[in-house]
């Protein structure tokens, strides 16, 4: 991890319709959510084949590896990862699904595909009947939102369910994360789901670096050129076997010295559970 002392810019890593959405704030302090909120926000022109690519650093995942893994699609084109956690629903970031908090893209938009390590073939294809935003989601916290499938999703070898954390992970603990987004902040277009291994961060750990974190943020640490980039929200880090955290925002860029933020999983079980099928 870099010095806080440095201009922050945060950053949701949702990609689709050629918008990415950057907010960014200039300060000798660490970065702050409470600022980066109140500052000018700047929606990118759409960019003909704008790229959307994959996680920064990490390997290629093969068949089956990561059989909980979705990619999300509005209007057709890719925008997200999410995580299975039934054979009806999905869970992801709320502004994977919201122009703005507050305000949902209709459920018919969104498509899933399940089963396939590959962005745009392979797998099953099925459309989303409804999506449910956490009622508390603004900006970078409560980010999480549910996708119930208009057809239940068969399980095999490469299309399963996670279970959910019921407790965070420990400091320093070995986090796996996955996804379709860019190798690099100007990466090329995906084709291959990739994953990397960064750290856990406590609560207590992670103000050193973002001083008015959300207590229901799971920070991931890395090294430089490491962790997720545009095109990564929604996805799963995992640990343990179990769904920790839904990948929310970066700041300064991917891969950069400052820690990626994460909605963590057992500060939202409950409602998770309340609004799905779960038991």
């Amino acid at each position: 991890m870099g010095s806080p002392n440095r201009v922050s810019v945060v950053t949701q890593l949702l990609v689709g319709c050629g918008l990415l959405v950057l907010v960014t704030s200039t300060s000798t302090t660490p970065a702050t959510t409470e600022v980066l909120n109140k500052v000018y926000v700047e929606d990118l022109e759409p960019v003909d084949d704008m790229p959307s690519s994959r996680i920064v650093g990490g390997q290629y995942a093969s068949d089956g590896q990561f059989p909980h893994q979705i990619s999300l699609y509005i209007r057709g084109d890719f925008t997200c990862g999410g995580s299975i956690i039934s054979a009806s629903y999905v869970l992801t970031a709320a502004h994977c699904v919201t122009s703005q908090p507050g305000i949902n893209y209709p459920a018919s938009y969104f498509t899933v595909r399940a089963g396939s390590s590959q962005l745009y073939t392979g797998g099953v294809y099925v459309s989303v009947a409804e999506t449910k935003v956490h009622p508390q989601y603004r900006s970078y916290i409560y980010d999480i939102a549910l996708l119930r499938l208009s057809t239940k999703l068969s399980f095999n070898s490469r299309i399963r369910a996670i279970s959910l954390a019921t407790v965070e992970p420990p400091n320093n603990s070995a986090i796996t994360i996955s996804g379709f987004g860019r190798v690099r902040t100007s990466g090329e277009l995906p084709s291959r789901l990739k994953y990397n291994t960064l750290r856990s961060l406590t609560y207590g750990n992670c103000k050193r670096f973002i001083s008015d974190v959300d207590p229901t943020t799971l920070c991931l640490s890395h090294t430089i050129g490491n962790g997720a980039c545009y095109g990564d929200s929604g996805g799963p880090a995992v640990y343990n076997g179990k769904l920790v955290g839904v990948s929310n925002y970066i700041i300064n860029g991917c891969g950069s010295n400052y820690p990626d933020g994460y909605a963590k999983i057992p500060s939202f079980r409950n409602w998770v559970r309340q609004n799905s099928d779960l038991p």
